[in-house]
């Protein structure tokens, strides 16, 4: 099974799970935290392993790092967490404000093509911004 290991951090909100990628202090254990509070679930931070099957990209979690989430000004917190989820989304997050009017991005991760956007992942309308092209995607 083909798989490749990303610096992300990655929740299923429903069945649909989206991986964030960033420079590091991006915000992607934050932008993850605020995810969380309102009803995803945690795969993995800081290392994200994408496998390779017929139906798509699957995440999943290094083995010491399981149920584990760093939070700033916290420390390491364990929270629920859940794997093998289905790969949706992948959120690109970026240092200022995004287009007003952006285009359709996508990225090609083990030769499947998954939808992306690019978020300023520290405005407080990000959690809806995902929740919404999560629903579009479920849509098509």
């Amino acid at each position: 099974m083909q798989s490749k290991n990303f610096h992300s951090t990655s929740v299923v909100i429903e069945d649909s799970g989206l991986m964030i990628i960033g420079e590091s202090g991006s915000g992607k254990s934050d932008l993850a935290l605020r995810l969380i509070d309102s009803g995803a679930t945690l795969i993995s931070d800081d290392i994200s392993i994408c496998r390779k099957r017929l139906e798509g990209v699957f995440l999943y979690s290094p083995s010491k790092t399981k149920g584990l989430l760093e939070v700033r000004e916290i420390g390491i917190i364990t929270v629920p967490f859940i794997e093998n989820v289905k790969l949706h989304l992948v959120v690109e997050l970026i240092d200022k404000d995004g287009e007003r009017m952006p285009q359709k991005y996508e990225t090609t991760i083990l030769g499947h093509k998954i939808p992306k956007i690019k978020l300023f992942g520290k405005n407080s309308s990000s959690v809806a911004k995902i929740k919404v092209k999560l629903n579009e995607i479920r849509e098509k």
